[in-house]
C-alpha cells in the first residue's frame, strides 16, 4: 500500500467513525472514548448510555454487497485484542464492570450508510 493509500483509507476510516459516532449519539448514547488506546489494542468507540456500554469497532468498505464480508469484519485475533481492551478500560474504571456491556462491528459503506453488526463477536 502506498503512502497516498494509506493515508486516503486512514481519513476514510475517521470519517467513519464520525459517521459512526453521530447516529449513535442520535440514539441517546454518549461518547466515553474515541480512538481508545491500551497496552493490547484500540477499540474505536467506547459509548455509554445509562448503566450500559458499547465498545464498536468501526470498518469503511467500499463494496456495497455482503459478498466478501469475512474479509472486513475484525478476525478472532482483533477481537480478542478488542475484548482485552475493554477489560482493561474496566480496571481503569471500576464502577462500571458492572455495566451491560456490547461489542458491535460498524460497517459503513459508500453514502454513508451504516449497518451494525452485533452478533460478529459472539463467534
Amino acid at each position: 500500500m502506498t503512502r497516498k493509500q494509506r493515508q486516503t483509507a486512514e481519513k476514510q476510516g475517521r470519517m467513519a467513525e464520525h459517521l459512526v459516532a453521530f447516529r449513535l449519539r442520535c440514539k441517546g448514547w454518549r461518547m466515553l472514548q474515541s480512538r481508545y488506546r491500551s497496552a493490547y489494542g484500540e477499540i474505536d468507540l467506547i459509548m455509554q448510555k445509562p448503566e450500559r456500554l458499547l465498545f464498536v469497532e468501526v470498518k469503511f468498505t467500499s463494496q456495497t454487497s455482503d459478498d466478501a464480508l469475512e474479509q472486513i469484519l475484525p478476525a478472532s485475533r482483533q477481537r480478542q485484542r478488542i475484548y482485552d481492551s475493554a477489560n482493561y478500560f474496566l480496571s481503569e474504571h471500576p464502577a462500571m464492570s458492572l455495566y451491560e456491556m456490547r461489542f458491535v462491528v460498524a460497517l459503513v459503506r459508500p453514502y454513508g450508510r451504516i449497518r451494525f453488526i452485533e452478533d460478529h463477536f459472539l463467534t
